[in-house]
């Protein structure tokens, strides 16, 4: 079992937006939507990274084709947020590492 820590607000750390294709009804202007992830517990989190370079690790493991990493700012946080909750997501993980299956935090979606 994982420790849970508290994560921050999604201000300031990182997305991966991808192609959405037509997979969730609702995506950013440019067709575009967050990674997201299901866990064990069939709850959908937002994927979230502290910094560039964890979040390119994460698109190196997972060999997202097209991904792009994206800070999360203030004129970009509604949109990111409405899409993830219109997927159902309940909170984000930090740094998720989908090789260990591991994480920074997790928290609420805010």
């Amino acid at each position: 079992m994982q420790t849970t820590i508290e994560a921050p607000p999604i201000g300031g750390l990182w997305v991966l937006l991808v192609q959405n294709d037509g997979e969730l009804a609702t995506q950013d202007n440019d067709g575009r939507v967050p990674v997201m992830a299901r866990a064990g517990n069939d709850q959908t989190y937002l994927l979230v990274f502290k910094n560039v370079a964890k979040a390119r690790q994460f698109v190196a493991a997972s060999a997202l084709d097209g991904a792009e990493p994206r800070m999360v700012v203030r004129g970009n946080r509604d949109d990111i947020v409405r899409i993830a909750k219109s997927a159902g997501v309940v909170g984000t993980l930090v740094d998720y590492d989908p090789t260990t299956q591991k994480y920074a935090a997790s928290g609420a979606l805010a």
